[in-house]
């Protein structure tokens, strides 16, 4: 194989690598700005609700 031919082997896992972690780091990206929906019965987020969907109640 030779050095030459490691080298590229070793370039396209990098380059793999890196496209990988970019499209996880879309992903979660994505899914922490759907998490940020502010009800519009009481203002808080909607990760702050229960997970049947009742608003929270800080009293």
């Amino acid at each position: 194989m030779g050095l030459v031919g490691a080298y590229l082997w070793y370039r396209h896992g990098k380059k793999k690598a890196e496209r990988r972690a970019r499209r996880e780091f879309a992903d979660l990206e994505d899914e922490l700005d759907n998490t940020d929906d502010v009800c519009q019965n009481c203002g808080y987020t909607a990760t702050q609700h229960s997970d049947e969907g009742d608003c929270p109640s800080y009293d």
